[in-house]
């Protein structure tokens, strides 16, 4: 399912229809694979959008999270989400290339769904209270 986020000032003049419980949670099912850490997850995103070799892993990662991702940071983590059969590893003359398996798409898909669950409320109420909070004033937040 795609979300399309509706900021306008028009949004909170007209009925939304909330999703229900159901929806939202769906049923009980079993915890995924792993427990993914922000950092493996985002790994994996990116990974599944391009396959790539560290440095560029690192760069990547480097402007997603708005922080400097070091050497010590992402190999270890890379190794661990190989061990675990997430992401394979190809050599390519010197360079070695990483590309998110199948299994590593199932996971993240997993577990893409549980933090949507998990934060839902939390993101609505956020977006929400942020833009009523500037429709008197006419201006936007940022």
């Amino acid at each position: 399912m795609c979300l399309v986020i509706d900021m306008s000032d028009e949004r909170h003049k007209r009925r939304i229809q909330l999703l229900t419980e159901e929806e939202i949670f769906g049923e009980t099912r079993a915890v995924t694979d792993i427990d993914l850490g922000l950092l493996q997850m985002q790994i994996l995103w990116v990974l599944s959008r391009k396959s790539a070799h560290g440095y560029d892993l690192m760069k990547d990662l480097s402007k997603l999270k708005n922080m400097r991702i070091t050497q010590g940071t992402l190999y270890p983590t890379l190794h661990k989400l190989v061990e675990q059969e997430l992401v394979r590893r190809e050599e390519a003359g010197r360079r070695v290339i990483y590309h998110v398996t199948p299994k590593g798409s199932r996971v993240m898909h997993d577990t893409c769904l549980d933090f949507c669950r998990t934060f839902y409320g939390i993101y609505q109420d956020f977006v929400c209270s942020t833009c009523v909070e500037h429709q008197g004033t006419g201006r936007k937040k940022g």
